[in-house]
């Protein structure tokens, strides 16, 4: 591969390492980023505004680890109290991370480096799109850990948590400091992890969001890379991406110097960029999702406004009655297969839909309620049902299903979605 990530045939040859399982990505706190407002928003800023505010600490912006030494050393915070505070954080976590849950689609990558300490955000994404149950391990300098299984052997997803957990270690590296001794104990505790190390040291490794203190960068790289930079290069690839920064190409130049490769865009260039050239190398990748339309045929010019703006995203078909049934077809039988078969259900729900008790959107509501309830005891967790309501209906009103207005109903006026529906449709059907 070239040394900056440009060219067709430098993808291409990702492309085929990723195909053959033979990457490793070494995932960082630029790939945590959640939707608001149609922006993408660094979780780790979050925690640290969060951090400081229930802190009573205003008027300084501080990255996370900056914040906790200043906690620490400045405010002379105890070190579990602000462990505590932020477990509260992260435990409370409901955001959506669409450049995490693009990356996890990829189901040919199955072994993780996480450098973040919030991994309950990573495994839990991997249990929503991948519907398996991940296997990790928590590195530690005070609690003993065990080896993973060979990685030939391996059928699940495996996340390795190199700077410990949050959660469930009593040691996660949350400062500079605890960066620093962790990776002073690295080489000693891991000498008898013989297939995690095969996972650094075989593999061609992909870092990608690891945004380090610019002094801790090189040492990070050269500790999980776990050979000299002399040697990078000899025997795999080494891709690094992350966002831009002051510092970062200062930073590309050196380690172009040791053979590894960059990537000129950010963090999240590189994974769209990664997504869409997976789906044109094999477009069978990303399966076709559907979406059930359930309306009121007074509603029609709403419903076809909506199906219009849906399909108008990649993979994506609206199914609604009008359209799909032949004559002679079982009606009943045809709507409940299709209801069954959808990946999501929008009821439009209007002042039409509502006077309608007895008719057919009725019976698709009903049936719907029962498909989600079932796929809730398969241990379905993914959202099946969006209700939306197209007019001056209030939704809430005595009139409404309550199995819909127990959820949160959304608002789109005459079926003419806006960008924020279209986002959450998109990163609902992500993990369907």
């Amino acid at each position: 591969m070239n040394k900056v990530l440009s060219d067709q045939s430098d993808w291409d040859e990702l492309l085929e390492f990723i195909s053959e399982k033979q990457v490793t990505p070494i995932i960082g706190k630029e790939i945590y980023q959640f939707t608001e407002a149609d922006a993408l928003i660094p979780f780790d800023d979050y925690l640290s505004a969060q951090l400081l505010k229930s802190s009573n600490v205003s008027g300084v912006s501080l990255q996370l680890n900056e914040a906790v030494s200043y906690l620490v050393n400045e405010r002379r915070m105890k070190p579990m109290d602000v462990t505590r505070k932020l477990k509260a954080l992260v435990k409370e976590v409901g955001f959506e991370f669409p450049l995490l849950t693009s990356l996890l689609q990829i189901t040919d990558l199955q072994y993780f480096i996480n450098t973040s300490v919030y991994n309950n955000v990573l495994e839990q994404k991997l249990r929503d799109v991948r519907k398996v149950e991940p296997t990790s391990i928590n590195f530690s300098i005070n609690e003993p850990f065990s080896d993973c299984e060979d990685l030939e052997k391996l059928k699940q997803p495996f996340v390795f948590n190199v700077f410990g957990s949050l959660l469930h270690t009593v040691d996660a590296a949350l400062s500079e400091e605890d960066m620093l001794e962790y990776t002073g104990y690295f080489k000693e505790k891991m000498s008898g992890a013989a297939n995690i190390i095969n996972a650094l040291r075989n593999h061609n490794l992909l870092f990608i969001g690891c945004a380090f203190p610019d002094w801790m960068v090189r040492f990070i790289l050269r500790l999980l890379s776990n050979e000299p930079l002399h040697e990078w290069g000899v025997r795999r690839n080494i891709v690094v991406v992350n966002d831009k920064s002051p510092k970062r190409k200062e930073q590309f130049d050196f380690l172009r110097k040791y053979d590894a490769v960059t990537y000129d865009g950010n963090t999240a260039d590189f994974v769209q960029e990664l997504a869409e050239r997976l789906n044109q190398k094999n477009p069978s990748a990303l399966k076709s999702k559907k979406i059930f339309l359930s309306y009121t045929v007074s509603d029609r010019e709403a419903v076809e406004t909506m199906k219009r703006a849906l399909e108008s995203l990649q993979n994506i078909t609206c199914w609604y009655d009008n359209r799909e049934i032949a004559p002679g077809d079982d009606f009943k039988t045809e709507i409940a297969k299709n209801i069954k078969s959808a990946d999501l259900f929008i009821p439009l729900i209007s002042a039409n839909s509502l006077q309608h008790k007895d008719g057919y959107v009725q019976l698709e509501w009903l049936t719907a309620d029962n498909v989600a309830t079932f796929r809730k005891i398969d241990g379905n967790t993914a959202k099946y049902l969006m209700p939306v309501v197209i007019d001056d209906t209030n939704p809430y009103d005595a009139s409404v299903p309550k199995y819909f207005s127990e959820l949160s109903i959304g608002k789109v006026p005459h079926g003419n979605p806006g960008s924020d529906f279209l986002n959450q449709v998109k990163e609902t059907l992500l993990t369907a």
